[in-house]
This record gives structure tokens, C-alpha cells and sequence, in this order.
């Protein structure tokens, strides 16, 4: 199975001030999201989009939600291997776009999101 980085996302309680940020800094530039079902934004590099910003209330600062990786192998066969390592997860999709998601809690806190190209069923 092969892997290519996808994106990293950060919630913050300030979107703009992030976004213009990674814009002074690499150069990104927002564009498209799809219809998430919660504030944010993304920044694109060329024709991906390299950081997910999550707008949500924080007690401090911006702080890492995930780092997400892509595939083309298929969902399930991602789904499988994630339930034979026994490790926590939740299943998402990303609406219109025919992308399943699966956050995986790892050790330590941190939360890897592993994208695939078709429907999951739970």
C-alpha cells in the first residue's frame, strides 16, 4: 500500500489571521472546500490544498488536528487494515466528493487521517 502527504489541518478560534499567515510566509492561497459541515478553510499550493484551517472556539492558540494521507487503494481495504491494528477510529466522507475518510487516534494524541476513493459503510 502507498501513501502520498495530503494536507495537515489546524484548528483556531482565527481563521483569517492563519490563513494570511501561511500566505506572507509559503506563498498559499485560499480555495475551493467542499461543503464540511463546520467553519473553515483551505490553502492551496498550486492545485492542492496543502493546509485545512478548522475555525472553532479555542482556549489558547492554533493548535495541530491532524495530518491526513491519501491512497489509491481502495477504502475498504484501508478500513480493513486499520481495524486488524486495533487502533481507535472514526469514519467520515467528504461531501460531493467521493473521498472516505478514517481518522485513526495514535498513541501520543495524534491523529492521522487516511483518505481513499469510495463509499464506507460503518
Amino acid at each position: 500500500m502507498s501513501w502520498t502527504f495530503d494536507h495537515l489541518a489546524f484548528n483556531t478560534a482565527d481563521g483569517q489571521t492563519l490563513q494570511e499567515d501561511f500566505a506572507k510566509l509559503l506563498g498559499l492561497k485560499p480555495g475551493r472546500r467542499p461543503p464540511i459541515p463546520f467553519p473553515g478553510r483551505w490553502l492551496y499550493q498550486d492545485e492542492h490544498a496543502v493546509v485545512h484551517v478548522i475555525e472553532r472556539p479555542l482556549p489558547d492558540d492554533t493548535e495541530l488536528s491532524h495530518i491526513a494521507f491519501r491512497t489509491d487503494e481502495p477504502a475498504e481495504t484501508v478500513l480493513q487494515r486499520v481495524r486488524e491494528s486495533g487502533l481507535p477510529y472514526q469514519l467520515a466522507q467528504v461531501p460531493g466528493e467521493g473521498i472516505a475518510q478514517i481518522f485513526v487516534q495514535m498513541p501520543g494524541g495524534l491523529v492521522i487521517e487516511l483518505d481513499a476513493k469510495a463509499q464506507l459503510s460503518p
